[in-house]
Order: C-alpha cells, then sequence, then structure tokens
C-alpha cells in the first residue's frame, strides 16, 4: 500500500517500505477554517491548523488549476489541459516526463505522414483529368487544407511546449497563437471532414443518375460548395476566438499559462452542439450515401437480370464497386475511436491522466492524412494519373541533366 490510516494516524509508504506517520484529524472540514478561496467545490488544506503559512486545494473531477477555476468538461479534444501539467518549466526536452517525449514523437510523425499524404494527393488532383468531375476539386481543396491543418498542428504542439517550458514569453506572439491557432485546428478539421462527405455525396449521384451526370455541372457546383464549406465553418467556430484568452496561474510555485475558452452555460451547449454536428454529421453522410449507392446498384442489376436474387446481385456489386465504397467506410472506421472516447469520456477527471485523451486528440486528425490511402489506391485512374506524372517527371530530368 501506499497510504493507509486508522482512527489517529495516517501513514505514506516509501519505496524502502518504511512507513510515515502524521496524525490524523477525522474532524477536519477542509474549508481553511473558513476562508477556503478554492472554487468548483475544492477542499482547501492549510499546512498548520493554528499559524497556517501556506494553503492549497484538492479539486474535484474535471477540475485544475491552483484553485480549481478550470475544467476539462467540454474540451475533450483541446492539447492545452491534456499537456500542459507534463510540461516542465524552465527544464531542457531531454529531462522532460515520458508523455511529453512520446507525444512529440507522435507529433512529428503525424506531421511528415500527413504533409506527404497531402502533397501527394494534390500532384494527382491539380492534374486536369481527375477534376473532370467535381470530387476531384473537392479532393483537391481537401487535400491542401490537411497540409494546412498539419503545419497548424505542429506550431501548435510547439507553441505550448516552448511557453510552458518559459522558452516563448512575448506576451503578443502567445495571445495571437491563443486566439487563432485552435480556431484553424478545428476549421481545417471539419472543412476537411465535409469536403470527404461531399465526395461521397457526388459519387452517389453519379451512380443515381448514371449516364445523365453531367460532369460540367458538376464542376461549377463543386467550386461554390467549396466556397460554403468553408464559410459556413468559419461561421459556426468563430465563437471560439471570442471566447479564448491567455490565463496565468500560479500553480504550487509552479507559474503557468493557459490558452483556455471560458463559456457560459448557453455558449458551451452550443459549442458542444457544433463540434457534434460537425463530427457526425459528415460520418453519417459516409455511412448513408455507401449504402443507398450499393443498394441503388443492386436494384438496377435486378432489373436487368431478374433469374437472379437481389441477394447476389448485392454482394456482386460490392465486389464490382468496391473502390467506390473502401473510401467511405476506411473514412468511418478511421472516425469510430474519436466518436467512441467523445462519448464515453465526458471530462479528463484529472490532468494527470492524459492518456486517452491524448490518443483521442491525434486519432482526430488520422481521417484527414489518409486522403492518398483512401481515395488514391483504390482507384485504377488515379493510380494511373500518378503513374503518368512520374513518368513525365523523369523525362523532363532527362532531357535536362
Amino acid at each position: 500500500m501506499m497510504c493507509f490510516y486508522d482512527k489517529d494516524l495516517i501513514c505514506i509508504c516509501d519505496l524502502e517500505r518504511f512507513s510515515n506517520c502524521f496524525s490524523f484529524n477525522h474532524t477536519m472540514n477542509y474549508d481553511c477554517q473558513g476562508h477556503n478561496y478554492c472554487e468548483n467545490d475544492g477542499q482547501c488544506f492549510q499546512n498548520n491548523e493554528t499559524c497556517p503559512t501556506k494553503s492549497t486545494c484538492v479539486c474535484q473531477d474535471c477540475y485544475y488549476g491552483a484553485k480549481c477555476q478550470f475544467s476539462t468538461k467540454g474540451f475533450i479534444f483541446s492539447l492545452d489541459p491534456i499537456l500542459g501539467y507534463h510540461i516542465k518549466p524552465k527544464i531542457s526536452i531531454n529531462e522532460q516526463p515520458l508523455i511529453i517525449k512520446i507525444s512529440i514523437v507522435f507529433s512529428t510523425i503525424i506531421f511528415i505522414f500527413g504533409c506527404t499524404n497531402g502533397l501527394l494527393s494534390v500532384i494527382i488532383f491539380r492534374r486536369e483529368k481527375p477534376r473532370e468531375v467535381g470530387s476531384g476539386y473537392y479532393l483537391l481543396v481537401s487535400s491542401i487544407t490537411s497540409i494546412c491543418m498539419f503545419i497548424m498542428l505542429i506550431i501548435k504542439f510547439w507553441q505550448l511546449i516552448l511557453s510552458q517550458m518559459f522558452l516563448t514569453t512575448n506576451r503578443s506572439f502567445l495571445n495571437f497563437s491563443c486566439v487563432s491557432l485552435d480556431f484553424l485546428l478545428k476549421v481545417f478539421l471539419a472543412s476537411s471532414e465535409w469536403l470527404n462527405a461531399c465526395v461521397a455525396i457526388e459519387r452517389m449521384m453519379s451512380v443515381i443518375v448514371g449516364t445523365r451526370f453531367n460532369k460540367q455541372k458538376s464542376r461549377k457546383l463543386a467550386k461554390s460548395i467549396v466556397s460554403s464549406v468553408f464559410i459556413v465553418t468559419i461561421i459556426t467556430q468563430i465563437h471560439d476566438p471570442i471566447h479564448r484568452q491567455l490565463i496565468d496561474d500560479i500553480d504550487e510555485d509552479e507559474r503557468r499559462i493557459w490558452c483556455l475558452t471560458k463559456y457560459s452555460y448557453s455558449s458551451q451547449i452550443y459549442n458542444s452542439f457544433i463540434n457534434l454536428f460537425h463530427f457526425l454529421v459528415p460520418l453519417s453522410i459516409n455511412l448513408v450515401t455507401t449504402l443507398i449507392m450499393i443498394k441503388k446498384i443492386a436494384r438496377r442489376r435486378l432489373n436487368i437480370y431478374p433469374q437472379q436474387s437481389y441477394q447476389d446481385h448485392f454482394q456482386r456489386q460490392i465486389y464490382r464497386h468496391q473502390h467506390l465504397l473502401y473510401a467511405p467506410c476506411m473514412l468511418i472506421l478511421l472516425s469510430l475511436p474519436r466518436f467512441i472516447i467523445s462519448f464515453s469520456k465526458r471530462c479528463m477527471k484529472s490532468a494527470h491522466e492524459p492518456w486517452i485523451f491524448l490518443i483521442g486528440y491525434f486519432v482526430s486528425f488520422i481521417p484527414s492524412m489518409m486522403t492518398f490511402v483512401v481515395f488514391v489506391l483504390p482507384s485504377k485512374n488515379y493510380k494511373n494519373e500518378l503513374r503518368s506524372f512520374y513518368e513525365q517527371t523523369f523525362r523532363r530530368f532527362r532531357r535536362n541533366p
């Protein structure tokens, strides 16, 4: 046991299994003798009952800070409360806790893989043939958006580390970073998910309409929809920078700078609704359009070959059009971990237990870093375009040694 108590004493055990025991007052009221400065029902303790020189707060679940004034409710996927307490001020990276070193490795891998995926996708979708239909425009903009998002992510990550280590102290820069970086990450992430949903909708429409599908109209519609997606996403997320601010906090003689949002009750409800809306609706669109495509194709084949059962047609069309179904199915599977964590954990109960929330934070970026894997690799046409690009580039280098 690390600690135990009885009616008179409380004892703490060390690594050598020796116990250090102290008098234990069961009648303590935890309110610093009526001068409790702790917020959100935090318990206040003093180092001496008769002549106290120091007091400290023990926070309830989901609250943290020197006065328990900060909450993790509603901010499950915000990097500041997840990692902030684990970054030790004024010591080198090599001496930081293991979770910080692991986070550095993961954020670097995500940045490299995400930018590589985005660049390869941009190479494909900036060519004319993939942009004969609107889905090419959606995927081109989605790829550019993902590159911007991963650049913002790595900047946000290192800005948090450097500010908590007090290597970056410029107040104007910290204020600008606080207001802008999380807002841009939210906008880029939501826009990327909506653009992928737009691809699913267009592919469904091409299956339903068949030979009557108008490619030119599809391209024009895509350009206006892309602009609308960004405008709507920015408007619905504009409350975040308005409520975000830089806050100084002194906890156990350690000064920390937090970049946090302070919402009213109604603003908190709106924020939760918007985050769920931008996550669940694109996810649902991918799921529904996938089922509609399969059923529509199978129904059409049943009308042509009525001697075969609907189930046979259904299975055959799944196999035949698996390249179209691969993308939405993969996006659904990649989004499920974030969905499960969001609803299984309403708040981070302790600032010192961040692992599941850190995993959830990084997992939320995985769908955006898989555009090349999900959309390009399963498609023969897109792979042919990539092969054509490599051949043209190789010939150009041979002509210009």
